[in-house]
């Protein structure tokens, strides 16, 4: 067991029965259960160590780190049963997903790739070489928009249609990775293409999606242009070309360079996770016969967070709708896709799915009416509750609740909690309005140690089960870094927005009165009663909610959206940008969900690579 761990583990599926779960800890499946296993907890919780934090690591050692990481990664993403299937011919939807959403993702390719150019120092090599990648990378989409275009599908609807809340996530998760700097940014591009110099497999690959009647060659052939041109790039090696520029690497930042890796190998598994039964094939497959009404939108989908939808549209469209119905399907993919403006190209017809997701539209998502005045953006912001209010993490934690998702629950809210510094901190550098700059400097003040209530608080409550695996060393889910991510970003991006976004979270603890809101004592009672021993676990976050009460952060955000409508005129640039904040918390808590339901492995599995302090 000693010479187990050259990597993070996994939670992956089994080899042998891709319907079971098991911990992939370097190219060994252990079953979940050997979290329970005393002698192998203990090893599994342990980080991987690089040594003293101050320590330099030389090129080759480092690549030969990358490498291992890469491998086991790859396991894991090729692993998941959706490749199988599309190899024996079963699922053509799961392609037209996959062609879908790559679009979308390449498409954000300079947003997401570019912030690790934009703070060095100075233009080193590094730079030049991410800045490069940028500009190869800038139209790749039109490789999948042509694969697309094979299939019948208008161009106006592919680069319209919104993007799967997972593919948003994964284009926030890599802007944020990449935000780290340039070293970080190549090595985690670097797992996405390390495979790409297999030309063999690639080609066949290729091939057997038109072998197997699954895409016209017409689309296989644009698609497989994509690769050819990263293989004419030299895109495989250009993470050894990052690793050698930068010469010697600090453990502590490899140590976040090689997290980042595991946690993009996470996201592309979620993201994979939606292709068959989420609705992006749905959406492929009603665009042929539409066209589109009203003006397009001004932002990309990346970052455009209008209309906000209740939290069952964002799982159905992820996740697939509980009814299994081929209308219902119909109908929310395109109310989410289009938000209305898909219409029939051979005029409009009453009962059409498009015409029926027109009605939905009005009838459930929340647009901005115009309203800029105090009263206006507090009811726009308290409408976007909707997103988080009816999560199915809510209905889990009331009626079927385990001490590791509430675990994990807690951790990934210390991740989001102890993020203040930096999104409120962006915030404030950016802000050229001293007197709502000094709201925000109050606000960060006072929020400044609650990360540090929540580790207290978890460790008093877990006490020594965790043999040291402490929330400040559980490597965050990759939802929580792209939630925390982007507030950071839309700090820095768009004041304005940050203050509408952060009205949204501030809300959503208290109600008018400047009390905790009445629903929040009810939820914890009730799942108290449900798993009396979480009640410790949890009181952390009750104390966070009663001190948040306390300072007054309800009246204290009402007095920013007072400034901000008084001083200011909130575009609906800034309210869409602002938008987006809700999604993404419908992600941050699908993320604890959909990861932490799978028992103490899940939590055990949080283990990274650390340093000495």
């Amino acid at each position: 067991m000693s010479t187990l761990r050259r990597t993070v583990p996994f939670l992956a599926r089994s080899s042998a029965d891709q319907a079971r779960r098991v911990l992939l800890v370097d190219s060994a499946e252990l079953p979940l259960g050997a979290a329970r296993d005393a002698r192998l907890s203990a090893t599994l919780r342990r980080p991987l160590c690089l040594g003293p934090a101050e320590r330099g690591m030389p090129a080759d050692d480092v690549e030969r780190l990358v490498e291992d990481q890469y491998r086991t990664a790859l396991e894991f993403i090729y692993g998941h049963p959706v490749w199988r299937r599309i190899r024996e011919g079963e699922t053509a939807s799961a392609v037209r997903s996959y062609l879908l959403e790559s679009r979308h993702y390449l498409a954000a390719a300079p947003f997401r790739m570019a912030s690790g150019i934009t703070d060095a120092l100075r233009p080193s090599e590094l730079v030049r070489l991410q800045a490069h990648h940028v500009v190869e990378e800038a139209d790749h989409d039109t490789y999948f928009e042509n694969g697309l275009a094979a299939l019948d599908v208008p161009r106006e609807l592919i680069r319209q249609a919104r993007p799967s809340p997972v593919t948003v996530e994964w284009i926030h998760l890599m802007r944020t990775v990449a935000a780290y700097g340039p070293l970080a940014a190549g090595i985690c591009s670097g797992l996405l293409e390390y495979t790409a110099g297999d030309q063999k497999s690639v080609t066949g690959w290729h091939t057997m999606l038109h072998e197997r009647g699954l895409l016209p060659k017409e689309a296989v052939d644009a698609i497989f242009e994509h690769v050819e041109t990263d293989l004419g790039l030299g895109h495989g090696n250009n993470w050894r070309d990052a690793v050698r520029a930068a010469k010697v690497v600090p453990a502590e930042e490899l140590a976040d360079c090689l997290n980042a890796v595991s946690l993009v190998a996470e996201m592309i598994v979620r993201w994979l996770d939606t292709f068959e039964e989420g609705l992006a094939a749905e959406t492929v497959g009603a665009a042929g016969g539409l066209t589109l009404q009203g003006p397009e939108p001004v932002l990309g989908g990346e970052v455009d967070g209008l209309p906000v939808w209740p939290a069952e549209v964002y799982s159905s469209y992820a996740h697939g709708p509980s009814s299994g119905s081929p209308g219902v399907r119909r109908v929310l993919a395109l109310s989410y896709a289009y938000s209305g403006r898909a219409v029939e190209s051979a005029g409009p017809t009453g009962s059409s799915p498009a015409a029926v997701a027109r009605d939905f539209v009005r009838r459930t998502a929340r647009d901005w009416d115009g309203r800029a005045d105090e009263v206006g953006l507090e009811k726009l912001v308290e409408s976007w509750m909707t997103a988080i209010d009816g999560h199915a993490l809510w209905q889990r934690l009331t009626k079927e609740p385990t001490l590791p998702l509430v675990h994990g629950w807690m951790v990934e809210n210390y991740h989001y909690v102890a993020g203040i510094w930096q999104h409120t901190g962006g915030a404030v550098a950016c802000c050229p309005d001293p007197v709502i700059r000094g709201e925000l400097v109050k606000h960060l003040i006072e929020e400044f140690n609650h990360g540090k209530m929540f580790l207290r608080g978890i460790g008093q409550a877990r006490g020594d089960q965790d043999h040291g695996l402490t929330p400040d060393r559980m490597r965050p889910l990759p939802t929580t870094v792209a939630f925390v991510g982007t507030l950071r970003e839309l700090a820095q991006r768009d004041w304005k927005a940050y203050v509408l976004a952060l009205a949204f979270l501030q809300l959503t603890l208290s109600a008018a009165g400047n009390t905790v809101h009445s629903r929040h004592e009810q939820f914890y009672q009730t799942l108290f009663r449900e798993l009396p021993d979480s009640e410790r676990l949890v009181s952390a976050m009750r104390r966070h909610d009663a001190e948040d009460t306390r300072l007054g952060h309800g009246d204290d955000t009402r007095e920013l959206l007072r400034l901000l409508a008084t001083r200011h005129a909130p575009t609906r640039e800034s309210v869409a940008a602002a938008a987006l904040v809700p999604q993404l918390a419908w992600s941050f808590l699908d993320g604890i969900l959909q990861h932490y339901r799978h028992g103490e492995a899940a939590t055990l599995q949080r283990a990274g690579w650390h340093v000495d302090a």
